[in-house]
């Protein structure tokens, strides 16, 4: 999974990034009513950085905070490390990963974490580490899909002519991943299980309005980029030539990108050692 990111960090910037952003500032929305208004003595935590979207815009918009990008990806952060030269106060970036965050307890006051908790291998664990780093009374709110399996007529067209052209992805194993969200209340019980009380979820609509080009540059240029480079110029030149006629037929409807958000948000509450102890017994009882 890291290695797949790493390699298409550069595509994910310009195509895939500008898709998400505006959903995921939203959650520096929320973030607003936890933090003083320039952020003065708070630290501010990313899960799941990438390249830099909620990262840079909470150091630009808390200035005296101290912020903190955290990714596994290396060639993700090199992209928001570039980005973010240009601030007054570039925040701080950490590569590794939501479960093994290396940050002392309670050191963090607020986190958030954009489109990441489903790609984790183990949300709970995730999760719980969150809410380790977090201080007592800190909070997290993050944001992912929900699990969604209506067609999108965009993505149908560009695959028929990958199978038309007979062009497969090679023979790779899966990465363990957490997946989607079932519903706002499985997202609520995990935080509740992971130790954060209060805890809660809503759902939202992510829309985006596509053209045929900007989704075929978003297929042949990130989403596909390594299978496209793999092809030669001719068959890619074929490729391109088709998926860009079967887009064009499209209505513009049929661009129009919908997916089902999950908000979920939480705290880390001032008790707990409580429940702490609740957990153990609770693994206990589970052996």
């Amino acid at each position: 999974m890291t290695d797949r990111y790493d390699r298409r960090a550069g595509g994910y910037a310009r195509h895939w990034a500008p898709v998400l952003a505006p959903t995921a500032l939203r959650l520096l929305d929320l973030a607003d009513a936890w933090l003083p208004r320039d952020g003065a003595g708070a630290t501010i935590l990313d899960v799941g950085a990438g390249t830099g979207t909620l990262t840079l815009a909470a150091a630009r918009r808390w200035p005296a905070a101290h912020v903190i990008g955290l990714d596994p990806s290396e060639g993700m952060l090199a992209v928001a490390r570039q980005a973010a030269r240009s601030l007054h106060r570039p925040p701080r970036f950490v590569t590794a990963a939501a479960d093994a965050i290396p940050l002392p307890e309670a050191s963090v006051d607020v986190a958030v974490s954009s489109f990441v908790l489903q790609l984790v291998p183990d949300r709970l664990a995730a999760l719980r580490e969150i809410r380790r780093v977090l201080r007592p009374g800190g909070r997290l709110a993050y944001a992912t899909w929900l699990a969604d399996d209506r067609p999108f007529a965009a993505s149908e067209a560009v695959d028929a002519a990958f199978d038309e052209l007979g062009i497969e992805e090679p023979e790779e194993p899966e990465p363990a991943r957490a997946g989607d969200l079932a519903s706002t209340g499985a997202a609520a019980a995990q935080l509740r299980r992971s130790g954060f009380r209060p805890a809660g979820a809503r759902t939202h609509l992510l829309e985006h309005a596509w053209t045929a080009e900007s989704y075929l540059a978003y297929r042949l240029q990130c989403y596909d980029e390594e299978l496209v480079a793999a092809l030669e110029p001719d068959r890619q030149a074929r490729l391109e030539t088709m998926a860009r006629a079967r887009l064009t037929g499209l209505g513009g409807e049929e661009l129009h990108f919908r997916a089902g958000i999950v908000f979920g948000w939480g705290q880390r509450p001032y008790e707990y050692a409580a429940y702490q102890a609740t957990d153990s017994r609770a693994a206990r009882g589970a052996r």
